[in-house]
């Protein structure tokens, strides 16, 4: 067995972002307890290849930590779920190639960070149950629709709850419903091939489907 460079990455990922959030708020030592119990989820299977999107998905996680906990000592308690999505991630469906679905997970935690940061209580910060929720229900599914639909969605409540100084923070729970559900985007897909048709009609018996 040999140690897999993507899962040294999703270590360092996690002790960047508790080091940064620690250094910024030392009140909040104590989440290095979660920061601990996330890198066992990692450490047991060192030798497994996570790839890429496990990592981005991960390191977007604990940077959203870092950046609440950097605002807000008493965000600290976000990191429950910094752990369990951690876990969540590590031991998915998730495939090496499954890219969208690393962005729509970095897309709720990078708008529950910035919820989190932009107001005064941290409170606020209960919608890491959902991104949290919704990194499970993308995380552990196949295609490209959950994870565009979680760009999606996530990005529309965002953009309302920060441009309404988090009233609607509720929003975030039909957020996670709809990327759950892949409401909007389950029957998209991209082509597969391009076709020269600049001068050939739908109708023309030449015509290739």
């Amino acid at each position: 067995m040999t140690v897999k460079a993507t899962s040294l990455l999703a270590l360092l990922s996690i002790w960047t972002g508790t080091v940064i959030a620690i250094a910024i708020s030392p009140d909040a030592w104590w989440i290095v307890f979660f920061s601990f119990l996330a890198s066992g989820a990692v450490g047991i299977s060192l030798w497994r290849r996570l790839g890429i999107p496990r990592v981005i998905a991960v390191a977007a996680v604990w940077a959203s930590i870092a950046v609440m906990v950097g605002f807000h000592a008493d965000a600290a308690w976000a990191a429950i779920f910094a752990f369990v999505s951690t876990g969540a991630i590590v031991y998915s469906g998730m495939r090496r190639d499954a890219y969208f679905s690393a962005l729509g997970i970095a897309t709720a935690w990078g708008i529950t960070a910035a919820i989190g940061a932009a107001h005064d209580d941290a409170g606020a910060t209960w919608v890491c149950i959902f991104a949290f929720l919704t990194t499970g229900a993308v995380a552990n599914t196949f295609g490209i629709a959950r994870g565009i639909s979680a760009v999606i969605w996530w990005g529309i409540a965002g953009a309302i709850i920060l441009a309404t100084g988090g009233d609607f923070a509720w929003l975030t729970v039909f957020a996670f419903i709809l990327s759950a559900a892949s409401i909007g985007v389950s029957g998209f897909h991209f082509p597969r091939r391009f076709e020269w048709d600049l001068f050939d009609r739908d109708d023309d018996s030449r015509a290739v489907d």
